[in-house]
């Protein structure tokens, strides 16, 4: 699959403090199972911001717009949506347009190779 077909999200959550610890849990779990079970699921990668443990970033990388709707359906991110909103004070999905569509793949095999692969 070309990089420019590939659906880019980042999701930009904020948690409420008294379930960081249960919405780490969740969110650690739909991002490792969705990249283990789904075709269609390139990255999903959370992150915590270092300076507030409450800001959450998931960078969601989809094999296109089917790839993403298949993932909304799985049992694993339907638990993950029905048993985290009461967590989540603030959410927004921000779609991306990839600025070096090209070089995308690079990153993932660098990431396999360990290192820069030599020509």
């Amino acid at each position: 699959m070309e990089a420019e077909e590939l659906l880019v999200r980042i999701a930009e959550i904020e948690v409420y403090p008294e379930w960081l610890d249960a919405y780490l849990d969740s969110a650690r779990t739909v991002g490792a199972e969705s990249v283990a079970k789904e075709n269609g699921v390139v990255c999903i990668f959370p992150m915590q911001a270092a300076e507030d443990p409450c800001i959450i970033r998931i960078v969601e990388i989809y094999r296109g717009e089917e790839g993403y709707r298949s993932h909304l359906a799985t049992p694993h991110f339907r638990t993950y949506k029905e048993g985290t909103p009461h967590m989540i004070k603030s959410l927004r999905l921000v779609t991306m347009n990839p600025l070096d569509p090209a070089h995308m793949n690079t990153i993932f095999r660098k990431m396999d190779s360990g290192g820069i692969e030599e020509k």
